[in-house]
């Protein structure tokens, strides 16, 4: 069965020429309709990149074979024409820093967005007997705080309070500052003698982040995993 990946490179290898992302969406979309999201194919075209640092730590496991010039517009990689990179970074330099981090983080945003969704709708995969929050028509998803916003608050079996933290790729040691805040403001004002939890959820996490958190006992690091579902579509 075709992967993201492997369509993305199919249609750079037949244009073979710099596209725009919408136009390898609709192309992608017109062979493989209700296949995949949007945001998905944008994430993995970044995620493919060779020179984009961070695709190598947000997104580790994607094969590396586009060349992006920035803009949302890619070709395939081509050592020859591009120069070498290694690990995102041109071989003869490193620059300090890099370019359009506008569009890294509206993918990461984009990405977060589906990892919400599905989470706040199977947030028993996460653990058992989780609920989320509610009460007096507030929402758990996306809960307000005087310290910011929760991404997802639930109640578990036994009526306690968990803060969940959802990052869409690589997690640093700085959601853990974030996340026990958001405990700090959950036991102060709304848990009334009921214990609070937090869970970090991400692609993966760096080291720093998991020393951290193994000194923190109520707090815990869950590490998602992309499963691809199929179905027929009627032709």
């Amino acid at each position: 069965m075709v992967t993201i990946s492997e369509a993305i490179k199919e249609v750079f290898t037949e244009l073979n020429r710099v596209a725009s992302a919408k136009e390898v969406i609709r192309i992608i979309n017109q062979r493989y309709p209700n296949r995949w999201k949007e945001s998905a194919i944008y994430a993995h075209l970044y995620g493919c990149s060779v020179n984009r640092p961070s695709a190598y730590t947000q997104h580790p496991s994607m094969p590396k074979f586009l060349f992006d010039h920035g803009r949302r517009m890619y070709e395939l990689y081509n050592p020859e024409k591009h120069g070498k990179y290694d690990k995102g970074y041109p071989v003869s330099r490193k620059p300090a820093g890099e370019e359009e981090p506008e569009i890294e983080e509206e993918i990461s945003l984009s990405l977060e967005r589906d990892l919400e969704e599905y989470v706040s709708r199977n947030l028993g995969q996460i653990e058992e007997g989780l609920t989320l929050y509610s009460e007096k028509g507030s929402s758990g998803r996306q809960y307000s705080t005087d310290v910011g916003r929760i991404d997802l608050l639930a109640i578990d079996k036994e009526g306690n309070f968990v803060v969940i933290e959802l990052k869409a790729g690589f997690a640093t040691d700085r959601v853990i500052g974030q996340v026990l805040g958001y405990m700090r403001y959950v036991r102060k004002n709304l848990a009334k003698g009921k214990d609070v939890r937090g869970i970090i959820v991400a692609d993966d996490f760096d080291e720093r982040l998991k020393y951290a958190a193994a000194e923190i006992p109520k707090l815990k690091l869950k590490k998602y995993i992309v499963k691809f579902e199929f179905r027929d579509i009627e032709t």
